[in-house]
């Protein structure tokens, strides 16, 4: 087994592969390792703590329980790294290939993991708290490929401004005041995950599962989110201005107090909803449907309901000001 200062000298020396080597528990702590191969190596339990790791390749490694606390890892090969339980607490990953890696139950807590390729990565049970994930790639490759699983993750507060979460699994995923402005999460599942407080202005949701989220106070402006599966998800005065949820299903959500102005439902589901107190002054809620749904109080000034579905709805005490009625008629 190589030692860590005889590692150090022969890097010193311009030997940088040190593949396929058995390298555990090995303390390499605040050491430069720029640009050094460590492929298919055994590295579980190892201290990286702080190190410079710049461009170095960990492919295939094992680095399970490893600590890279504060190490620079930016561009770093992780393809297919194994890095569970491993402690990555403000290390630095800004465009490391991490595609396949598994980071389950991983420390993640402030790290920088700006333009980084997380595509098919694990990272289920991880701790993501404050981390730094903007712009990173996290889509879906194709139907055969296995989704990014961020399953039960922590991801409060993190930051996934311009991200691609195409088709990802963030079920249960806590990601309460997290940054989603402009992601990219066409066809992901969020089913019963914690989204209070989270931004998704101008974010792509099409088609993306949403049973059973918390979605309270969520700003949602100018979120695409047509065929999206909102059933009984809590949107409770939550941000939906100019919002598309053309063809959504909102059975029994709960919008109370929801800004839905100049939101775009056409044909969505709504049967149920609980949209009291709701504003939704020059919706468009074109051959919707709204069975049963609670409008008591809600704002529908302006609004189009043009073959809608509203005979079993409650609208006691709601604002119908120029409404444009089922029938095409004008509510004056």
């Amino acid at each position: 087994m190589v030692q860590a200062e005889e590692l150090r000298q022969q890097y010193e020396a311009g030997n940088f592969d040190f593949s396929e080597l058995n390298l555990s528990h090995i303390n390499l702590r605040e050491t430069d390792l720029i640009g050094a191969n460590f492929s298919h190596s055994d590295l579980h339990d190892a201290n990286f703590m702080m190190a410079y790791l710049n461009r170095a390749n960990f492919t295939k490694a094992n680095l399970n329980g490893s600590r890279f606390c504060g190490a620079n890892l930016s561009q770093a090969d992780l393809l297919d790294a194994h890095l569970r339980d491993a402690d990555l607490q403000g290390a630095i990953l800004a465009r490391a290939d991490l595609r396949g890696a598994d980071l389950s139950l991983a420390i993640l807590l402030d790290v920088n993991l700006m333009g980084a390729d997380l595509r098919e990565v694990n990272l289920s049970g991880a701790q993501l708290r404050g981390a730094t994930l903007r712009g990173v790639n996290l889509r879906e490759e194709n139907r055969g490929s296995r989704p990014a699983n961020l399953r039960g993750t922590d991801l409060r507060d993190v930051d996934f401004r311009g991200a691609n979460l195409t088709g990802a699994d963030l079920s249960r995923a806590n990601l309460a005041g997290a940054n989603l402005s402009e992601a990219n999460l066409k066809g992901a599942n969020l089913t019963e995950a914690i989204l209070s407080d989270t931004s998704f202005v101008n974010a792509f949701l099409s088609d993306a599962i949403l049973i059973s989220t918390d979605l309270q106070r969520a700003n949602l402006r100018d979120a695409k989110m047509n065929r999206s599966d909102l059933t009984e998800a809590n949107l409770a005065e939550s941000i939906l201005t100019n919002a598309t949820l053309n063809m959504a299903k909102l059975n029994r959500a709960n919008l109370q107090g929801a800004v839905l102005e100049r939101a775009r439902l056409n044909k969505a589901e709504l049967g149920r909803a609980n949209l009291r107190y709701a504003i939704l002054k020059d919706a468009n809620l074109i051959e919707a449907y709204l069975g049963r749904a609670d409008l008591r109080e809600a704002d529908l000034s302006g609004a189009n309901l043009i073959r809608a579905e509203i005979s079993s709805a409650i609208l006691a005490g709601a604002t119908l000001t120029g409404m444009t009625l089922p029938d095409g008629s004008i509510e004056h």
